[in-house]
């Protein structure tokens, strides 16, 4: 009989959480039958997927796909004022 090996887990992550909160995390592992540290972890990587699909994925319907790629093979357009605009300091940057 072999046992499959796991790879050891060497990173942590603290959070800092209000007494509800913990107890709520821990009733939902308890809920689902995990510890809180995976029930956490579990839970935090898959929103963490979504949130990053988001991103990086999106589905459209065939005749909205097929607009859409038509825009991205057109030959591009100058855009009067975008020069412009994108020479303007950011309101996002301290400067």
């Amino acid at each position: 009989m072999t046992l499959a090996r796991t790879a050891r887990k060497e990173d942590r992550l603290e959070l800092r959480l209000q007494p509800a909160q913990r107890r709520l995390l821990d009733d939902a592992a308890e809920a689902s039958a995990m510890s809180t540290s995976a029930f956490v972890l579990t839970h935090a990587t898959a929103a963490a997927q979504n949130i990053v699909a988001d991103r990086t994925h999106f589905v459209l319907p065939a005749g909205r796909w097929d607009a859409f790629v038509e825009l991205l093979e057109r030959e591009p357009r100058p855009m009067d004022g975008l020069a412009a605009f994108l020479a303007r300091p950011s309101v996002l940057r301290d400067e």
